[in-house]
Order: C-alpha cells, then structure tokens, then sequence
C-alpha cells in the first residue's frame, strides 16, 4: 500500500477535535484521517447502493426503515458503550 503526502486545511473546531480524537485512539492524527476518509468512503458507496437498489426495486417500506433504525440504534449503542467520545 502506498502513501501520498497531502496537506489539508480544517476549520479549528474540528481540527481539535481530530487531534483530540486520533490522541485518545493512541493513533498519529495523519491515521486517523486515513480511517476518518475510508469510514466516509465506506458511507458514501453504502449510499450509492441503497439509492441503486430503491431505483430497482422501489423505497423501502416503513417497517423496513424502522428495522434498520432499531439495527443502527442497537449500533450506536454498542459503540456508546466503549467509552469513546466523540468531541
């Protein structure tokens, strides 16, 4: 796997909280931000197949979208748990 050398600029809010975060998760903050754009990335595809499959097949139902509310409840839940803050 290579590494491209970028350099970006962030609003001073979230660049605390970046530094805040990648220090709590004992990562380099140029890591977290690797992980931070592939969970964005990850996000992005999982949209883009949602959005293929409803132009198939239709929306979703309501009970349909309940479900997968009561599985990402059950998600952040769990991810609440580990003690991780997220600011």
């Amino acid at each position: 796997m290579g590494v491209r050398k970028l350099s970006v600029a962030l609003e001073a809010q979230v660049a605390k909280s970046a530094v805040a975060s990648a220090a709590r998760q004992g990562l380099s903050f140029s890591a977290w931000l690797s992980r931070a754009a592939e969970s964005a990335l990850a996000v992005e595809d999982g949209l883009f197949a949602v959005a293929e499959w409803e132009a198939e097949h239709g929306g979703f139902s309501p009970e349909e979208l309940a479900a997968a509310d009561a599985v990402l409840d059950r998600a952040r839940a769990r991810g609440r748990r580990g003690g991780a803050s997220r600011r």
